[in-house]
């Protein structure tokens, strides 16, 4: 089967074509939509849910897709909502947030958990390399906690909405990476990064995507799988990775010499770790989910023994199952002393 996997032709999966001069151009076979509210026209909700576009970053341009629930009219006083700071998957190379997948997967969570989602635009690959979208989820983070001290100009909807003592980190495989990444910079004992007033709740990760160069026994059984067959991941990684790193690098394999010290790890909040029973990277994903634990860290396992990397963005059943998840998680998790005294 790994055989196999090397003859597929990885561009032609993903879509794109790469030149000699290693500039990539991304097909535009999966659209993208707008945000229900733009500029000029009125606060359209769609099924319920808002979403608009904004500008946290002027310096360079940063923006994100904000989705907000609405109130039930009957409602006596302004309902203040969770807040998840997301981000998306892609492989690092791929996608926006108003691509029509990655919009749909946080429309749906947003009113199924009844929580504000922003969803960050970072920087793609390899345009901009990693550590780029890891700096610009800390900028995003920045713009979260100003938006809380109310030094910034405040968005309205987070204004009027937000519970900013209930803030969550989330990402979908790449973005489950970025929001891990992020999560170390938060709970780093040296507080470069400061918290306080947000407080996080907890950090939801669904399937994030790690590599290795040795290759795990699920990587070789699931080699040909048809989202992120082998050929596909090292590709990605050889995208995203800084110029000259191997995929043992702690951006891509936080289980070898890179690995986070204890005593950041078991800062972090309650953890939920989704994983998919089909998915060529389950096994990292299950080592990933044991480091956590072995650091002290609650996790919460959900596993879909029949599900495959990314199968929320096309099966509604399994999609809305997941969202189930996510809200329960949420719902149950509290802020602990070790993250209130941020």
């Amino acid at each position: 089967m790994a055989q196999e996997a090397r003859e597929i032709d990885p561009c032609k999966v993903l879509g794109i074509r790469i030149d000699q001069q290693g500039k990539v151009t991304r097909s535009n076979r999966i659209p993208t939509v707008p945000p229900s509210c733009n500029a000029t026209g009125p606060e359209a909700p769609e099924d319920g849910v808002l979403s608009k576009d904004v500008t946290i970053d002027p310096p360079t341009g940063l923006t994100a897709r904000i989705f907000l629930p609405q109130q039930q009219q009957d409602a006596e006083s302004v309902q203040r909502l969770p807040v998840v700071l997301s981000f998306h998957g892609g492989g690092f190379v791929l996608y926006r947030p108003s691509t029509i997948l990655l919009h749909g997967s946080c429309h749906r969570a947003a009113k199924a958990c009844n929580a504000i989602f922003i969803s960050v635009d970072y920087p793609l690959a390899p345009e901009d390399r990693l550590p780029a979208a890891y700096e610009d989820a800390v900028t995003a983070f920045r713009w979260l906690r100003s938006q809380a001290l109310e030094t910034e100009v405040l968005d309205p909807w987070l204004e009027s909405r937000a519970d900013f003592s209930r803030v969550f980190l989330s990402g979908e495989s790449s973005g489950a990476n970025i929001a891990y990444n992020l999560s170390l910079r938060v709970f780093d004992e040296t507080g470069a990064l400061q918290v306080p007033p947000l407080r996080i709740a907890g950090v939801v990760l669904i399937q994030p995507f790690f590599g290795g160069i040795e290759r795990t026994t699920s990587e070789v059984r699931l080699a040909h799988d048809k989202i992120v067959p082998l050929p596909v991941s090292d590709l990605l990684w050889r995208l995203a990775l800084p110029e000259g790193a191997d995929r043992d690098h702690p951006f891509c394999n936080p289980l070898k010499g890179g690995r986070p010290s204890r005593e950041v790890l078991k800062r972090f909040p309650a953890t939920m770790v989704a994983v998919m029973g089909l998915d060529p990277l389950l096994d990292r994903q299950l080592e990933f989910l044991k480091m956590l634990q072995e650091a002290g860290v609650h996790v919460e396992q959900r596993i879909d023994p029949t599900g495959s990397h990314g199968v929320e963005l096309l099966d509604m059943a399994k999609a809305e199952a997941l969202c189930r998840d996510i809200s329960t998680f949420m719902s149950s998790s509290s802020v602990t002393p070790s993250t209130s005294s941020l």
